[in-house]
């Protein structure tokens, strides 16, 4: 508890947390306080690695690489998710705009315009493709490999095409390109839905040793001094810890496999 307390309280020192709302001067910016707290982080661990056994450090290098890895999953889902919801509306705009008779390269320019992030970025892309006269095609193909959502691209690829080589109306197949966009993503909402309670059962389940630590300090067992205390306790506490983070990772992805 004393080694917990005096990292937690030079993390603190170093690298305090900005409150959301304040009257004043601005909040610094984000990448300030991003260096902040990785200060602090580094002096959290530092003061853990010199003042705590070291089976109690490497349980809790364990704990902070699985912390990462989930952080790690969990921002990637919300980029795929935010770029999705982007390339929905931008094909709602492009449909739209090809629909009362503008030209391809004006519909992707206004439907870049509504829309913010890599979506909008690569829509000026293609844009500028379109009016130096390239291949929309190949730059909605490169889109693909800097996108969360690759298989959208390549659909719209796809689309942009056949609709130059058949001579078929790109409206109807964007159209029909949006619906698939649409279609997948409801999906993948209700699987997203359906797969939460296996992400807080898997959680729940992992934290289970630390409930089973505090009854034991209820009875009496002090099971912390054990753990905490070198040789056969020490490797007790980095191999149950190990074996936590493992079942973590392990139940993540299954979910993600699941999700695609």
């Amino acid at each position: 508890m004393t080694v917990a307390a005096l990292a937690l309280a030079a993390a603190l020192m170093v690298a305090p947390w900005q409150p959301r709302r304040r009257l004043g001067p601005e909040p610094p910016p984000r990448r300030t306080r991003r260096a902040g707290v990785i200060a602090g982080c580094v002096v959290a661990a530092t003061t853990i690695v010199v003042l705590a056994p070291i089976a109690a450090s490497v349980a809790t290098a364990v704990v902070a690489a699985s912390i990462a890895l989930r952080r790690r999953g969990s921002r990637r889902r919300a980029r795929r998710a935010e770029e999705a919801a982007a390339l929905q509306a931008a094909l709602g705009i492009l449909v739209g705009e090809l629909r009362v008779g503008a030209h391809p390269v004006v519909a992707f320019e206004r439907a870049a315009a509504e829309v913010e992030g890599t979506v909008a970025e690569s829509l000026r892309a293609v844009a500028a493709r379109a009016r130096l006269g390239a291949d929309v095609s190949a730059g909605l193909h490169s889109a693909a490999l800097q996108s969360t959502v690759p298989q959208y691209w390549e659909r719209l690829s796809a689309t942009w095409l056949l609709a130059q080589t058949r001579g078929l109306a790109i409206v109807a197949l964007i159209r029909a390109a949006e619906q698939d966009v649409v279609e997948r993503e409801r999906f993948a909402a209700g699987v997203t839905a359906g797969m939460a309670g296996a992400r807080a059962t898997a959680t729940i389940l992992a934290g289970l040793p630390i409930l089973g630590i505090g009854l034991g300090h209820l009875i009496g067992a002090q099971p912390l001094r054990f753990l905490l205390s070198g040789g056969v306790g020490g490797w007790c506490l980095v191999v149950g810890v190990t074996l936590a983070c493992i079942g973590l990772w392990w139940s993540d992805r299954i979910t993600d496999r699941v999700l695609g």
